[in-house]
């Protein structure tokens, strides 16, 4: 692993493909709160054919969304968490695939990523209904922390139990990596093999882009299609980013970021401004992202090394920011 002062500047970032041809066929929608856009190397992209992708990938996320919402209240995952009933709920298949693979990801992070961490979200003013953003007093987080815990929830085959009827789910954390994912099933499904699918920055690639890899940069917002901080050329692979930059308040001269640490009962407290991580699957990619922005920075890395994952931290180090990489990392760089 390396470790690279860069210069002090304050901008947040994203993730996002650079360089498109512009005679590539594109599809562009919203989901998940985010825009999504589809693009693949194709000499095949009749009108009719157009039509009929948009057509199915707006039918997948629209399942998705219909399953794991935490905003639709007629949602599967919503209904479940807003019932009294706690144990044997029966899952679709397709929510009980990523809440398990959540459940596994919190067990490898030691409960980094922690997908019942919603009563803390709300407390702190970051929920759907928050009304407030407010630094809350310890005996509302000790309360808030009684309905908190991977371990209060527990999963056999398609059965969920939940410890108590307060205990939620919110996969926020992972559904829009799983989107990425799903999308890339319906080109393949489709016969597309050089493509790449991007949901609000986190980005899966496959095959080649005019027989070369797929160039992601990670750059500043207020430039999105310029001055990369860094750029990653990936083929068969998928990116995700998280970071504190796209939502946080301020009180009393504090900076109280969305990303929850489920053992404290608050935002975490170092200066990571976002991660990065690159893996096969873009729903593993952005849990990861996530818990890797709670753990503290020499666990992250170790936990990288020790599994091979490229992963990337941006740390401010009293305004300058300074660039981890593991040893897998490097390889992206062209």
């Amino acid at each position: 692993m390396k470790s690279a002062i860069i210069s002090s500047l304050t901008f947040s970032l994203i993730v996002s493909p650079l360089t498109l041809a512009q005679d590539l066929p594109r599809l562009k929608g919203r989901t998940m709160g985010n825009d999504y856009l589809v693009t693949w190397d194709d000499e095949h992209h009749s009108p009719k054919k157009m039509i009929s992708l948009y057509q199915q990938i707006e039918q997948r996320l629209s399942n998705i969304n219909s399953a794991m919402s935490t905003w639709d209240k007629q949602s599967e995952l919503s209904q479940i968490n807003h019932s009294s009933v706690t144990t044997n709920i029966t899952m679709s298949p397709e929510l009980t695939h990523v809440v398990v693979e959540a459940k596994r990801l919190a067990e490898l992070t030691q409960g980094a990523l922690d997908v019942t961490v919603t009563p803390l979200i709300q407390l702190w003013g970051f929920g759907e209904d928050s009304k407030a953003r407010t630094q809350p007093s310890d005996a509302a987080i000790a309360h808030a922390m009684t309905q908190v815990g991977i371990d209060k929830i527990s999963i056999n085959g398609n059965q969920l139990t939940r410890e108590h009827d307060e205990v939620r789910i919110n996969l926020s954390a992972i559904a829009k990596g799983y989107g990425v994912d799903a999308i890339a099933e319906v080109l393949k499904e489709n016969g597309i093999n050089n493509f790449l699918v991007d949901i609000g920055g986190e980005v899966k690639v496959s095959g080649t882009k005019q027989d070369e890899p797929w160039v992601v940069g990670i750059e500043k917002p207020a430039a999105y299609a310029a001055n990369p901080m860094t750029a990653i050329a990936l083929t068969n692979k998928a990116v995700a980013t998280s970071g504190d930059y796209r939502n946080y308040f301020k009180q009393d001269g504090k900076h109280y970021s969305h990303i929850i640490n489920p053992k404290t009962g608050k935002p975490v407290p170092h200066q990571v401004v976002s991660t990065t991580v690159i893996h096969d699957s873009c729903m593993t990619a952005d849990g990861l992202a996530t818990a890797l922005m709670i753990m503290p920075i020499k666990d992250s890395l170790a936990l990288a090394e020790k599994m091979a994952l490229p992963v990337m931290i941006i740390e401010n180090q009293v305004d300058e920011l300074v660039i981890h990489e593991s040893s897998a990392f490097k390889q992206y760089q062209p």
